[in-house]
């Protein structure tokens, strides 16, 4: 079969979305992308039209590799959306061949700049193994182990405001300096900049005392939580508990959903489990460092 490899600036989200459907109809539970959900997604995590590729059969998507442009926040490393190839097109190379585009279109855009791409980054299901050794053929190298975990409706009833009254925030009153109030950062569909993408569509709390920010939490519309963030100076005080009330109550989701939470982060991770998270799922998160490009080629 003949394939060209194009970037994305002429398809559009309906397109796309299609396209992703279509690559993961055949998982266990399969994936179901509307077009609104499909532009809540690009602008969650910083879709780049240039630096996203398709692979195009007779006309139609085949395969794609959707990415951002890299980011000063995340060690000038461009972060990967989603990978993707139609089950009848599948074992062809196609990966490798939107990756070798997507790297280039990094390279190209940074050449010469102070800020040149320093690589890309990505988080795989831990039991694929399929997907975890293709990433670590083109020399991925894995950082960092993520659970995801859901926190149900009578879970969250076990959490006890306490004294503590959580209220709404905008994101401007956020710390620029964050270091004492996460144990590890975000990844990048839950950082700073996933929030100013999805503004205002993110429900954003946080409880004061005396005029400073104890700490805050944020959650997407769907109920995904993103953050949960308090400062070390005041943590087991029941600030969490309070924030992830507050929470539930403005998704009114049925559960909060975790994604990403490092498990390294060994006080979030007691706090979610205090109050029986279910993890569902682990996650690697990968890092492609641009020299080992010169593998792919």
């Amino acid at each position: 079969m003949n394939y060209r490899i194009t970037d994305c600036r002429a398809h559009g989200p309906q397109e796309l979305a299609d396209a992703m459907n279509e690559a993961f109809s055949d998982y266990v539970t399969p994936l179901r992308m509307t077009e609104a959900k499909f532009v809540d997604f690009q602008r969650q995590r910083g879709f780049s039209g240039r630096h996203s590729f398709v692979a195009l059969h007779e006309g139609k998507i085949a395969a794609f590799w959707f990415s951002g442009q890299a980011d000063p926040n995340f060690g000038n490393r461009a972060y990967t959306l989603s990978v993707g190839t139609e089950p009848e097109h599948r074992r062809r190379g196609l990966s490798r061949r939107l990756l070798q585009a997507v790297i280039k279109a990094q390279q190209a855009r940074q050449a010469g700049q102070a800020g040149q791409a320093s690589g890309l980054q990505l988080e795989v299901i831990t039991t694929n193994d399929r997907a975890v050794n293709a990433y670590e053929e083109f020399g991925f190298l894995r950082q960092r182990t993520l659970r995801v975990c859901n926190l149900t409706k009578e879970n969250l009833e076990a959490a006890e405001p306490g004294r503590w009254i959580a209220e709404g925030l905008r994101l401007d009153a956020l710390p620029a300096d964050e270091d004492d109030y996460f144990e590890t950062r975000p990844t990048p569909q839950n950082a700073r900049t996933a929030l100013l993408g999805l503004s205002p569509d993110v429900h954003l709390t946080g409880v004061r005392e005396g005029g400073e920010l104890l700490g805050w939490g944020a959650a997407y519309k769907d109920g995904a939580v993103a953050q949960i963030a308090v400062h070390k100076a005041h943590r087991r005080r029941g600030i969490g508990q309070a924030l992830l009330r507050e929470l539930r109550e403005r998704t009114g989701a049925d559960q909060l959903v975790f994604v990403n939470v490092d498990e390294e982060a060994a006080g979030l991770n007691r706090f979610l489990d205090r109050f029986g998270a279910e993890e569902t799922l682990r996650q690697y998160e990968m890092w492609l460092e641009l020299p080992a490009f010169s593998r792919l080629s």
